[in-house]
C-alpha cells in the first residue's frame, strides 16, 4: 500500500503538471505554427517585392531600346553611310538618354547592314564609354572616353576579335522578327571574358522596307546577381535565378562562375554543379520534387539541410519576354523567423520553469496539508498505546495546528478536545481502578482472617490464650508475703 504521504503529493504534482504542461504544449505548437505561417507569409512577400524589383531592373535596358529604336525611326533623314563618323555619334548621343539614363550596367549598340558597330557603356571603367567596331577594317573593337572620341587621341584599348554584329544571334532573330526580341543567354565577345548576357534588340527599317539598324541593349547576368547581392538578404539566406534546364542565371552570393568550356563551347554551369551548397542543395530538391522546367508559378515548400530547416519561394521570371527563368528564394529558419523563435523558445523555458516551480509548491503544500493528518495519526498511535505525554513532540505539533484558521484546525481543536477527555477519562479510571483495588485487598484480607479464625488450629490458640491469660490473672491476685518477711 503506497503512503498517503506520497501519493497525495504525487497526485496534486501530477495535475499541476497535466494542467501546466498541456497548457504550455499546445501554446507551443500553436506558437510555432503561426510562426510557420509567418515565415511564408514574410517570404511569398519578400518573393513578390524582388520581382517586381528584378521587372524593373529587366526592364530599363528593355525600355532603353525601345525609346532609341523609336527615336531613330522619327529621324527619317538621319544616314547611317558612316555611322561611326564624330559627328554622327554626337547627334546620335545627343539623341538618347546615355547622358542620364545609362547605368553601370545598362548599355546601347547600334549596328548597321554594313557591319559597322557603335556602343555606349560604362561598365568596365564606370565612366560613358564609346565602343567602336567597323569590319570593313578589320572588326577590332576600340574603346574611347565620351569626351575623347573624335579628337585624334590612342583608344583606351583594343579588342581584336574581327567583330561581325550582323552575325550575332539577336541580329538574325530582330532582322527576321522585324519586331522586339529577346535572345537566349550567350557570351558577348564585346565584354571582359565573353560574359553571359541576354540581348535585348529591335530593328529599324526604312520607309522603302531597308533595314537601316538594329538597336539593342545587354542585361548583364553579372548585373543580376550584383542587384540581387545589394539586397541585403539575411547572412544565411540566398536568392538565385536558374532557367527551365537548370542553369544558372544568377546569385546573391557570388556572380555565375562564367562559361564553362565544353567541347570548345561555352555554357553556363548547373545549378546542381553550383560551388554554393544551399544552391545546390535547393537545385536537387527542386529537381528531385517538381523538375526545373515544372516548377509551379508562386510556390513555397520547406526542406531540411544540415538539421536546418530552409523556407523557399519559387516564381517565374520575365515569361512575357520568351526567358522562363526561375526566381528562387531560400531563406534558413533561423534567419526568418529568428525573433519569433527565440520569444517561443524563451516562452517554453519560462513555461517548463513555472511548471516545475508548481510542482514544487504543490509538493510543498500536499506536505503541509497532510502534515495534520499524519500529526492526528501519530498522536492516535500513542494514545492507543498509553505512550502520550504532554511534552511529547506529537502532541506539541497538534496544539500548533488548532492554529490553523481552517478544517485541519478544526480538526485539530476537535481531536485535542477528545484526547483530553480520553485523558481525564484515563485518569478517573485508574484512580477508581486504583480504590478497587484497594477495596479488593483489603476484602481479601477480611476473608483470610475468617478464615483463620474459623479453624480449629485459631480456636485452640484462643482457649490456650484464655488460659494464659486467667492465670496471669490469678497469679496477680495472691499475696506475696515472702517478700514482706525479709524487708530489711
Amino acid at each position: 500500500m503506497i503512503s498517503i504521504r506520497v501519493l497525495f503529493p504525487l497526485i496534486f504534482a501530477l495535475q499541476i503538471f497535466v494542467a501546466v504542461g498541456l497548457t504550455g504544449a499546445i501554446a507551443y505548437v500553436s506558437h510555432m505554427r503561426e510562426a510557420q505561417d509567418t515565415a511564408a507569409e514574410i517570404l511569398d512577400l519578400i518573393g513578390s517585392t524582388m520581382d517586381d524589383q528584378l521587372y524593373k531592373f529587366m526592364s530599363m535596358p528593355i525600355d532603353l531600346t525601345r525609346i532609341y529604336a523609336d527615336d531613330l525611326r522619327n529621324q527619317p533623314g538621319l544616314r547611317f553611310g558612316d555611322l561611326l563618323s564624330p559627328k554622327q555619334v554626337r547627334r546620335m548621343v545627343e539623341g538618347v538618354w546615355t547622358q542620364n539614363q545609362m547605368t553601370r550596367w545598362v548599355n546601347l549598340s547600334i549596328a548597321t547592314p554594313a557591319g559597322q558597330n557603335l556602343r555606349f557603356d560604362r561598365r568596365e571603367y564606370g565612366k560613358k564609354m564609346v565602343k567602336v567596331s567597323d569590319l570593313r577594317r578589320g572588326g577590332d573593337v576600340e574603346w574611347y572616353l565620351f569626351e575623347n572620341y573624335g579628337k585624334g587621341g590612342e583608344p583606351l584599348e583594343v579588342q581584336r576579335i574581327a567583330y561581325d554584329p550582323r552575325a550575332e544571334q539577336y541580329y538574325l532573330a530582330a532582322q527576321a522578327k522585324r519586331d522586339v526580341v529577346i535572345s537566349p543567354v550567350h557570351f558577348s565577345p564585346l565584354l571582359e571574358g565573353a560574359a553571359p548576357v541576354v540581348t535585348v534588340a529591335e530593328p529599324v527599317y526604312s520607309d522603302d522596307g531597308q533595314l537601316r539598324a538594329v538597336v539593342s541593349s545587354d542585361i548583364y547576368l553579372g548585373g543580376i546577381s550584383r542587384y540581387l547581392q545589394n539586397l541585403h538578404l539575411p547572412h544565411s539566406s540566398i536568392a538565385f535565378i536558374y532557367d527551365a534546364d537548370g542553369k544558372l542565371i544568377a546569385g546573391s552570393r557570388s556572380v555565375p562562375g562564367g562559361p564553362a568550356p565544353v567541347g570548345g563551347a561555352a555554357q553556363l554551369l548547373s545549378a546542381l554543379e553550383s560551388r554554393d551548397p544551399v544552391i545546390r542543395a535547393t537545385a536537387e530538391y527542386i529537381d528531385r520534387n517538381y523538375g526545373f522546367s515544372n516548377v509551379p508559378e508562386d510556390t513555397s515548400f520547406k526542406y531540411v539541410r544540415s538539421d536546418q530547416r530552409n523556407y523557399v519561394y519559387t516564381v517565374h521570371l520575365f515569361n512575357e519576354f520568351g526567358l522562363n527563368w526561375r526566381l528562387a528564394i531560400v531563406i534558413a529558419e533561423s534567419d526568418l523567423i529568428e525573433n519569433l523563435i527565440e520569444g517561443i523558445h524563451s516562452a517554453a523555458w519560462l513555461s517548463v520553469g513555472l511548471l516545475v516551480l508548481a510542482i514544487l509548491v504543490g509538493l510543498w503544500t500536499g506536505a503541509w496539508m497532510i502534515r495534520p493528518i499524519l500529526t492526528l495519526g501519530k498522536v492516535a498511535a500513542a494514545l492507543e498505546k498509553d505512550e502520550l505525554d504532554a511534552n511529547q513532540l506529537d502532541i506539541r505539533k497538534l496544539e500548533s495546528d488548532t492554529h490553523r484558521r481552517n478544517e485541519f484546525g478544526e480538526l485539530a481543536r476537535i481531536f485535542l478536545r477528545m484526547v483530553q477527555e480520553v485523558r481525564t477519562r484515563h485518569d478517573l479510571l485508574e484512580a477508581q481502578l486504583e480504590q478497587l483495588r484497594v477495596n479488593i485487598d483489603q476484602g481479601d484480607t477480611q476473608v483470610q482472617i475468617k478464615q483463620i479464625t474459623e479453624s480449629e488450629f485459631f480456636a485452640d490458640l484462643k482457649s490456650r490464650a484464655k488460659t494464659i491469660r486467667n492465670q496471669r490473672k490469678r497469679a496477680a491476685e495472691r499475696p506475696l508475703p515472702a517478700f514482706v518477711e525479709h524487708e530489711p
